[in-house]
């Protein structure tokens, strides 16, 4: 990865590449446009029967490359499930 702006839709499109399963990603700028820190919602069912760290990992090694070049991360993950419960 070059030092370039990192976007939400290069984000999703990321996971999309790396989670086949992948259901939705919801990716918030939190930096104010400058792309150095970002907030994710991420649903699928990959995440089914692994816990909290295991589906983080998941998303880190789908998204190292730019973990690497930003300075904030969050990422909260869900089942198709779980996320139908959230949005209730």
């Amino acid at each position: 990865m070059n030092s370039t702006l990192i976007t939400p839709d290069h984000l999703k499109a990321r996971l999309a590449e790396a989670m086949p399963e992948l259901y939705t990603a919801i990716v918030t700028d939190t930096s104010g446009g400058c792309g150095q820190s970002f907030t994710l919602v991420v649903v699928s069912n990959a995440f089914v029967g692994l816990n909290r760290i295991q589906r983080s990992r998941l998303v880190n090694q789908a998204l190292s490359a730019e973990i690497a070049e930003i300075h904030a991360f969050s990422c909260k993950c869900f089942s198709e499930d779980e996320w139908a419960k959230q949005v209730v």
